[in-house]
């Protein structure tokens, strides 16, 4: 399995930090589910708690509107940070790695992570940090993207050379064995969320608008006109556009 280098998620993501926002259209759809859970099971008046992998803030600007007590913002990207700042999206901002959190133990009532920890290399590590921030009896709120997201776009790209150019996503139950033994696993959910675009290029301008560009390859440079029609050619047509599917899994843990 291939994954990306996380200077490289890094940077993408700072690259993308001002079109975020605009183009984040499942990513906000994903946030707005994972939130519904946690302002339901968690009482924000009186919660400590962490959004890890922040963004622009999206959710940590929700929390902290809707009265929790205290929302940490954490990302591993500074211009990101920075977003959620000039937004007012957070008591406090934290730069950081969620495999390595340089945050103490038992400190969160409660932890939210929107499609973040498929970037992570090590999702049972990311997990276990998660929940060792969490006080006892805290809540761990995860949503990420499994296996065979975007399937369509990394068959298309078959057509065109032998490069990666799509990330390997997890399968669910890999997923689900990273949670095992972290506590008790109270909601295992998947899901499915399907975009449709007017053609190859603004599909492929909708993943460099959210960062999602950044993979360890070995096939780098600008793409050229010849090989964009390779793409559209091979991509699957559907009556209403070209489909980009995003499969979505959420886990929800009481340490």
């Amino acid at each position: 399995m291939r994954l990306a280098d996380k200077s490289q998620v890094a940077t993408a993501f700072g690259r993308a930090a001002h079109s975020y926002d605009t183009a984040a259209t499942v990513q906000k759809t994903v946030a707005d589910a994972l939130m519904a859970q946690l302002t339901a099971q968690v009482s924000l008046d009186q919660a400590c708690v962490l959004d890890a992998g922040c963004g622009t803030g999206y959710i940590s600007h929700a929390l902290k509107n809707r009265g929790a007590a205290h929302v940490t913002a954490l990302d591993l990207s500074d211009a990101m940070l920075t977003q959620a700042m000039l937004k007012a999206s957070a008591h406090d901002y934290v730069q950081g790695d969620i495999e390595s959190l340089p945050l103490p133990s038992d400190a969160f009532d409660a932890v939210i992570s929107s499609l973040a920890v498929q970037w992570c290399h090590d999702l049972p590590r990311a997990l276990s940090e998660l929940v060792r921030v969490l006080k006892p009896g805290g809540r761990l709120y995860v949503a990420t993207l499994a296996d065979p997201t975007l399937h369509e776009l990394k068959k298309a790209w078959q057509a065109v050379d032998d490069a990666q150019h799509v990330v390997d996503f997890l399968p669910v139950a890999n997923i689900e064995s990273a949670a095992e033994g972290l506590g008790r696993t109270v909601r295992c959910h998947h899901y499915c969320e399907v975009l449709t675009f007017s053609g190859i290029f603004p599909l492929l301008k909708s993943l460099q608008g959210i960062g999602a560009t950044a993979i360890d390859r070995t096939h780098k440079g600008l793409m050229g006109k010849a090989q964009l029609q390779t793409l559209a050619r091979a991509y699957p047509q559907h009556a209403t556009g070209l489909p980009l599917s995003y499969y979505v899994t959420e886990i929800v843990i009481i340490k």
